[in-house]
């Protein structure tokens, strides 16, 4: 995108910042009328799948919503750059040297296995790479402006630091690999921390570099704080942004006390990263200028204001390479009509339901260390022909592994590789006395929400 572009994509994101509600829903309709006849008109998917649809319909209801299953077996019809195919785009990602390029040049490319356990390729367009970059800015950069801040910022040399898994083309991880090779500010002040290394190896990591900015999985930094009250970690951040998993406001709190910093939680996901945004009261704000949440029941019809939805259809306005369209996210939101007292009109949301547990293991030394869900569950996914996996401690020194393979895997050999991966994992934590067992049965939706729990303990806490 040439500067010019980008430059007034950025003025707009800045300006609605203090738009009233109507300035902010006119915003919206604008854009989901052009997303709606340009998805319709250019993607062959969209195309037969709203052919029942009157023509100029803006009435989101009217659209049947769409899975990530459906959008990945249509894949090739539903992109609407003809020179983008799934068995290039496959072969793309399956190369790790290609980690943090574009694809054809052109096109930074997401990947995830998602809490809904279907795996997913997504493609940006230079529009949602901007939306992606500048959105959350607008929110957190006033909280910066502090003396305090400044100081903080300048004294770390603008370091960030992001606690993301690694080994894929994830979107923190390969996102950041990307502003790392395209600028030579991301190349001096990025840098990636995994949740799997071990939690001392972490804290030394982070003792060294000093991050002005981190950013990352909400339990990995709860225990970061344990380790600062402890006096294990120094670091002296500006800005703690937790992500990717919920996090209460006792944790917040422990968070901004610890590090004495300004703290905002970050709600997103690999199809649309900036959904939401923490303001200064607490309250995440959803980013209805550029995206269209529509929190439902289990089927597809709207809940009311405050009433925690069974899941959430997501409609991007910024995508047109791969345009998502009521597409079903999987998460439970609660949207309230109240006006929040930091004086934004965007509206208030709440998030649930995509935290797992955090795993205390006994070391071969009688330490108690936390094991993260984020790195455990990884392990597995990692290892190929695993297409869906779920981790149960159900006794203290038992995990459970449930799993189904790829149709060009066998059971028998993906298990040798998972039991051996996971007792790799735990041993550089220094655990060596855990029983890693396959389960009878694959994994299992939770009755209620219909979603994928990845790492859990059957243990009393």
């Amino acid at each position: 995108m040439n500067p010019i572009e980008r430059g007034k994509i950025t003025l707009d994101v800045w300006r609605a910042r203090r738009a009233t509600r109507a300035e902010i829903e006119a915003r919206q309709r604008r854009r989901l009328t052009e997303m709606l006849s340009f998805a319709r008109r250019q993607s062959r998917f969209y195309k037969r799948h709203y052919a029942d649809v009157p023509e100029g319909s803006t009435d989101l209801t009217q659209y049947p919503p769409v899975s990530k299953s459906m959008l990945m077996e249509h894949f090739d019809d539903l992109v609407t750059d003809t020179a983008i195919t799934k068995a290039e785009i496959d072969a793309f990602v399956a190369d790790e040297t290609k980690i943090g390029e574009r694809f054809l040049g052109t096109y930074p490319v997401w990947t995830t296995s998602g809490t809904t356990g279907e795996p997913g390729v997504f493609v940006q367009d230079e529009t949602a790479w901007t939306i992606s970059d500048v959105l959350g800015d607008r929110w957190i950069v006033p909280a910066m402006a502090g003396i305090s801040s400044l100081s903080r910022l300048f004294t770390q040399n603008l370091r960030i630091g992001l606690v993301a898994v690694s080994g894929g083309h994830f979107a923190g991880a390969a996102g950041l690999e990307m502003m790392r090779r395209e600028s030579v500010y991301g190349e001096r002040r990025l840098r990636l921390f995994s949740p799997k290394s071990p939690i001392d190896d972490l804290i030394s990591d982070l003792n060294q570099y000093q991050p002005a900015i981190l950013e990352g999985y909400s339990t990995v930094f709860v225990e970061l704080a344990r380790a600062q009250q402890d006096g294990r970690l120094d670091i002296s951040p500006a800005l703690v942004l937790p992500t990717a998993e919920p996090i209460s406001e006792t944790q917040k709190r422990m968070l901004r006390d610890t590090f004495d910093c300004v703290v905002r939680e970050l709600y997103g996901a690999t199809e649309f990263v900036p959904i939401a945004v923490e303001c200064e009261h607490g309250n995440l704000h959803a980013n209805t200028d550029w995206v269209v949440l529509e929190p439902v029941d289990e089927d597809y019809q709207p809940v009311e204001s405050g009433t925690p939805s069974d899941t959430v259809l997501i409609t991007s306005l910024s995508n047109r390479v791969q345009p998502l369209v009521r597409y079903d996210l999987g998460d439970s939101i609660t949207m309230y009509e109240e006006r929040c007292p930091c004086g934004s009109a965007f509206p208030i949301m709440e998030v649930g339901g995509r935290q797992g547990d955090v795993l205390q293991f006994e070391t071969d030394e009688g330490e108690e260390v936390p094991i993260f869900p984020l790195g455990l569950s990884s392990v597995v996914e990692e290892v190929p022909g695993v297409h869906r996996t779920q981790i149960i401690r159900t006794a203290p020194t038992t995990l459970q592994v449930r799993f189904d393979v790829t149709p060009d895997a066998t059971k028998e050999e993906v298990w040798k590789h998972i039991e051996r991966e996971l007792q790799s994992f735990l041993r550089t934590h220094g655990i060596s006395r855990i029983t890693v067992e396959a389960a009878s049965e694959p994994p299992q939706r939770e009755e209620r929400s219909g979603k994928f729990r990845h790492v859990w303990s059957e243990l009393e806490q």
